[in-house]
């Protein structure tokens, strides 16, 4: 993969490279990490469920192992999503290589690696965000060993464990190699949403940024005033408009390309995303009510905080798709249409009509990703959180 616009693309290939998700990656390399991370990702749902059979049932027990094992189950969709859609995303990226080839002028250029460039910043933070997020976890699991060895004590101060999990093992003893498998588990489980979900975005930027040619392009196609009794034949007017609809048409067809591959794993996503905000909001509460336990609040907190993070970065791209979209029918009105020939006019009604009708992200004709996708989701997750306070 070698293009103009590659270097914006390089956090992604070093990120789905580490889990073995890059599709241009060395085959046998490929298959050897999928089967690792596949077995860490599966192994983390197990554990956890194991703990129905050696505990009591109780609704607050339910939601406590859900609020983390929806996250976990959450990885290995998107793990196994994005594995089966190899091939979809090699397409995608030489669709991309063959829109940089396409672009004509400077100021185009200038247009695409700005877009570029937001969806490798979003990458970034939210690179940053995770990592960041799991360095504070691992140091307040760390703590009660760092403390024996400062200010020891007569026994050993007890550890915690992040998770409700059933090991078959006393925890206390085998704290560090559970401690391991966890952070494991967060590290390959985080990394594969982080890289997948910022790569989503950045094919995304990526046809907002063919969006914004297309409406450069009609913008100025009227720039040279030429005279309106211009011959149909060889008419600049007219290459230039059609040259804004061909990239219209491409970024349309690249939005529909990219929705239909991954929509029913999107649906899914949805549905356990609201189902572990209201786990986690509700196991935040159990912690508010008691405060005895710090460590939980923090870790908690941090859980709910990326929920939030996480959805509205999601339905924000949307978001940027549909203003996009829809802005190439208001830059055509305030063109100098009245500049050109009859004939050129009657071109900018084809583009006009089909900018008319937003492009969105719709997912299955059940959600559209967008402000108000965001507030659906979360006043949904709220809804079902109180809910169940009310009936515990």
């Amino acid at each position: 993969m070698d293009f103009a616009g590659k270097r914006y693309y390089n956090i992604h290939r070093i990120l789905l490279s580490s889990i073995g998700l890059w599709p241009y990656q060395d085959p046998r390399k490929k298959t050897i990490q999928r089967i690792i991370s596949s077995v860490i990702l599966i192994s983390s749902v197990i554990v956890q469920l194991m703990k129905f059979l050696t505990t009591e049932y109780s609704l607050d027990l339910l939601l406590k192992v859900l609020s983390f094992t929806i996250p976990c189950i959450v990885f290995v969709l998107k793990y196994i999503s994005f594995s089966i859609g190899t091939e979809t995303v090699k397409d995608l990226m030489e669709n991309i290589i063959n829109d940089w080839s396409l672009l004509k002028t400077e100021d185009e250029f200038e247009i695409i690696k700005k877009h570029s460039d937001f969806g490798r910043f979003y990458t970034m933070l939210f690179t940053l965000a995770v990592y960041s997020g799991l360095s504070v976890c691992v140091v307040i699991q760390l703590a009660p060993n760092f403390l024996d060895f400062v200010a020891p004590q007569n026994e050993s101060r007890l550890h915690h464990i992040p998770i409700t999990a059933e090991y078959f093992v006393d925890q206390q003893k085998c704290y560090l190699p559970i401690l391991l498998h966890i952070d494991v588990i967060a590290v390959v489980g985080f990394t594969t949403v982080m890289s997948t979900e910022s790569l989503f975005a950045a094919f995304v930027q990526h046809a907002i940024g063919m969006f914004a040619i297309a409406s450069y392009r009609i913008e100025h196609a009227f720039d040279e005033v030429l005279g309106i009794n211009m011959p149909r034949k060889n008419c600049p007017y007219c290459r230039k408009i059609i040259n804004a609809i061909y990239i219209h048409k491409r970024a349309i067809k690249f939005v529909e390309f990219l929705r239909s591959s991954f929509a029913i794993s999107y649906i899914f996503l949805i549905c356990l995303g609201i189902a572990s905000l209201t786990a986690n909001l509700f196991r935040l509460f159990l912690t508010l009510r008691c405060m005895d336990d710090l460590e939980e609040f923090i870790i908690t907190t941090l859980f709910v905080f990326g929920h939030v993070y996480y959805i509205f970065l999601g339905n924000y791209t949307g978001q940027r798709v549909i203003d996009y979209s829809t802005d190439i029918f208001y830059k055509t009105y305030m063109s100098q249409w009245y500049n050109g020939p009859l004939h050129a006019q009657k071109l900018l009604l084809f583009i006009m009509q089909r900018s008319m009708k937003s492009t969105v992200m719709c997912l299955g004709n059940l959600f559209v990703p967008s402000l108000e996708g965001f507030a659906t989701i979360t006043s949904m997750s709220f809804s079902y959180f109180t809910v169940i306070h009310s009936v515990q």
